[in-house]
């Protein structure tokens, strides 16, 4: 499938910058599912210094902001093709080694809410990937999507409790669960194309558990289905802090507003 991405992030602050910086995971790598015809990054308010890659082996861009400004752009545009692979990605990458995602971080380490919910599928017989399918069926009919419901901070355990969330909180508590199952999991970070939909508010987010014989293989739980030639990686890592597209530091002012729109259409 070819898609062709547009995606605006504005940044306006409630007073001039004296010093800011910003490191975007706005860059997708050519892999087994992706291929990049072209990808341009604009940005209105700031520098670009160097690229480098993080300990996840994502594309990294550093960037310093205009000191006196009070809006930043961001602006992508990009086409790329995609290939259906039944969401199994294989070993995409070597440099980083399967166990290191089975260590919880603060926002994904399980509660006892999560652990009760997770004791039913310790002792099953089950192949590795069944038990995948079946704790990301679970989580879905008792998490339901609700935008607002939820922060970036929000953690596994306390979205769980609210039983609520947005596709970060899905991924979140799959993370926790299965990991408390002793499984390698990452979170990702990317772009979705959702039929009728031309302009979503934000990127998407799901996970790869590491399968035995078959590599790294997608689930997107707060859809319920395995991800195909729709969606676009951008970055991996332990939890969203590690693959957030978009991650700063501020001096002298504050984030008032944050406006993201983004286009994925074939």
């Amino acid at each position: 499938m070819n898609l062709t991405i547009k995606h605006i992030s504005k940044y306006k602050f409630s007073k001039n910058l004296s010093y800011g910086v910003q490191r975007l995971r706005l860059k997708p790598q050519n892999n087994k599912i992706q291929n990049i015809n072209r990808w341009n990054i604009n940005i209105q308010g700031g520098v670009e210094q160097f690229e480098y890659l993080d300990h996840h082996q994502n594309l990294c861009t550093f960037l310093t902001l205009n000191n006196d400004l009070k809006e930043i752009i961001i602006s992508v545009d990009g086409q790329i093709n995609t290939i259906e692979s039944n969401g199994i990605l294989g070993n995409d990458k070597p440099k980083t080694k399967p166990w290191m995602y089975k260590m919880y971080t603060p926002i994904t380490k399980p509660g006892n809410y999560i652990k009760s919910f997770c004791k039913k599928w310790l002792d099953l017989s089950y192949s590795e990937l069944d038990i995948c399918h079946f704790v990301a069926y679970d989580i879905r009919k008792f998490v339901k999507f609700r935008k607002g419901s939820t922060s970036a901070y929000t953690s596994a355990e306390d979205s769980f409790k609210k039983k609520t969330g947005v596709c970060q909180d899905f991924t979140h508590i799959f993370i926790s669960c299965l990991r408390f199952l002793g499984f390698s999991v990452r979170y990702v970070s990317g772009y979705l194309k959702i039929e009728g939909v031309n302009e979503q508010d934000a990127t998407h987010a799901w996970a790869d558990v590491f399968i035995k014989d078959l590599g790294w293989v997608g689930f997107d739980v707060a859809n319920g289905i395995s991800p195909d030639e729709r969606y676009v990686v951008l970055a991996n890592g332990f939890d969203f802090f590690d693959a957030s597209p978009i991650h700063g530091l501020h001096l002298d002012s504050q984030n008032t507003s944050l406006d993201v729109s983004v286009s994925v259409q074939q």
